[in-house]
């Protein structure tokens, strides 16, 4: 590669690879840059985020994110797994990180997060969770949080604040709200 830079394949893990490529512009400049794979996508998308309602509140929770290296509220969100549909990729998360069932999911439009270093696509939704008792069931590496309970004028101001920051919940609140499903 250009200035003796590694190109292909620079590191891989269980659920990613990152990929450095050389790339010509049509101004005919040159360059290396990188950018960042999920192994799921070669199948569909490569994860699902849900803005979840129960009684007209919006309801999220606090997990903590290694890479913010800090505390983070955030809608529901996961990788989709190989061979897995999207609904059913939304249902598992939905369980896992905050413990209800699904009543009812619509899907309101996709997002690519960070199109400058991912190649991520995800499915959005808007979930209605069902009533009753709830039980999550965490990964072992993932840090949960307190989970919230928020009108949309709540979370309007906490986006506001900055306290509300991540693409999945800022994307995922535009096309629910776009499609008229909270306000």
């Amino acid at each position: 590669g250009k200035g003796g830079k590694q190109i292909g394949i620079l590191l891989e893990d269980d659920v990613r690879f990152v990929v450095r490529d050389a790339l010509k512009f049509p101004s005919g400049a040159t360059k290396c840059q990188m950018r960042v794979i999920g192994k799921t996508e070669y199948d569909g998308v490569n994860g699902v985020a849900a803005l979840c309602v129960a009684d007209g509140r919006i309801v999220m929770r606090e997990i903590y994110r290694h890479a913010t290296r800090s505390w983070e509220l955030e809608i529901v969100r996961g990788r989709r797994e190989t061979g897995q549909t999207s609904r059913q990729a939304v249902r598992a998360e939905v369980k896992q990180e905050l413990g209800y069932m699904v009543k009812r999911m619509r899907r309101v439009g996709v997002i690519c997060p960070d199109t400058a270093l991912l190649s991520s696509v995800l499915e959005l939704f808007v979930v209605e969770l069902k009533e009753g008792r709830r039980k999550d069931e965490p990964e072992a590496s993932e840090a949960f949080g307190r989970i919230h309970r928020l009108t949309y004028r709540q979370l309007q101001k906490k986006i506001l604040r900055g306290v509300v920051r991540d693409s999945y919940t800022l994307g995922c609140l535009t096309l629910a709200h776009l499609h008229g499903l909270v306000e």
